[in-house]
């Protein structure tokens, strides 16, 4: 079952987005906080689930959900290079590690994609890290490819 989730109730994401996180700090430490106590963490996803365009949807019971995507809509204008996009940003998916490889990512994304049609929203943009191989999986099997690369280093 996949619902949307309001922000009131946000706090139940606290402990998958410390998996991930948690994931991202240990691959990329120099982009990375360490991750907050669980208080902070609820704060903050409160916080940015109440923002307009922020949808939240939660996979399992919504009090104690097995997984969860946080995506955006976005408008942008033209501009003198860029034709106008009405688009959702994905910017959170996790997956709790115990309930991975049964299709609750996959499942997200087919739910997010049909409010994005029913939005009128025609495109879907992601990023991952470049050490999440699972993610790259994940995306790919579900018709996202990588489109622009970017790169870091030290000045």
């Amino acid at each position: 079952m996949i619902t949307t989730l309001p922000a009131a109730h946000a706090g139940v994401l606290e402990p998958l987005l410390r998996q991930v996180h948690d994931l991202h700090v240990a691959h990329q430490p120099t982009h990375y906080l360490p991750t907050p106590a669980p208080s902070v963490l609820r704060g903050f996803l409160t916080d940015w689930l109440a923002e307009p365009y922020i949808t939240a949807l939660v996979a399992g019971d919504p009090s104690a959900p097995v997984g969860y995507l946080i995506y955006e809509e976005e408008r942008r204008a033209a501009s003198v290079l860029k034709p106008a996009r009405h688009r959702a940003v994905l910017h959170h998916i996790c997956v709790d590690a115990g309930h991975r490889r049964k299709g609750i990512a996959a499942a997200l994304i087919a739910h997010m994609r049909a409010g994005c049609r029913a939005a009128g929203i025609g495109q879907i943009t992601v990023s991952y890290g470049a050490f999440n191989k699972a993610s790259a999986r994940t995306m790919a099997q579900a018709g996202l490819e990588p489109v622009t690369v970017v790169a870091d280093g030290v000045v």
